[in-house]
């Protein structure tokens, strides 16, 4: 494998890597959790389901957590309320509450002599207006959205695959063996290994 000094292209997930999502993404869960079915769930227990995995999507992870209850409701009706909290109207929701995990200098640094990207599970209207609220427009060139993954979340490698399908296209060509993928779950690293890239594991200061 090549030296991590000389990886030409650093892809970063969105949510716990590069944006703190402890006030926005988990508090939408809980409350849209609550919402149907009356119950409080802790930040610890919607953690334990991430880090067991299968749950990369914050969607599927609160319909499930619906579903524990016996509660028969549509993933549509869970992903419009989720949605309503997250999002809101005109950009007003909990997504507007969300703050960078990572400065402008120490992005800079990383873009010499490298490409930068983000694949992420975000809608991809989600993504560009926190890369452009958080000022990152330049830094990344690159986005791979939930749109670009045809449904084939974490830890399928299929996302991070994307990445380089689309550098060949604007004639960037990249092994697998020469990009590194920084993740906070074990569905972020079992994706990079399978994709054959360098898996690089970061804890949101959130969980210390």
């Amino acid at each position: 494998m090549a030296s991590t000094a000389t990886i030409p292209l650093l892809l970063f997930d969105m949510d716990g890597v590069l944006v703190d999502v402890s006030g926005s993404y988990r508090r939408a869960i809980i409350d849209t959790v609550y919402h149907f079915t009356g119950r409080e769930v802790k930040p610890a227990q919607v953690q334990r389901l991430k880090d067991q995995g299968g749950y990369n999507d914050d969607w599927r992870l609160t319909h499930a957590l619906i579903e524990e209850a016996d509660m028969g409701v549509s993933f549509s009706r869970v992903v419009e309320e989720f949605q309503r909290r997250y999002r809101g109207d005109r950009w007003t929701g909990l997504i507007a509450s969300e703050t960078p995990l990572i400065d402008l200098a120490t992005l800079a640094a990383l873009r010499k002599g490298r490409i930068l990207g983000i694949v992420t599970g975000r809608p991809e209207a989600e993504a560009r207006y926190t890369i452009e609220k958080m000022g990152w427009k330049t830094f990344f060139p690159l986005l791979v959205p939930l749109e670009k993954q045809e449904r084939r979340g974490k830890p399928d490698p299929f996302a991070l695959q994307q990445a380089l399908t689309m550098l060949g296209a604007a004639g960037v060509t990249v092994a697998p063996n020469e990009a590194a993928y920084v993740g906070d779950l074990g569905d972020d690293m079992e994706a990079a290994r399978r994709a054959g890239m360098w898996a690089v594991g970061h804890v949101p200061p959130y969980l210390d």
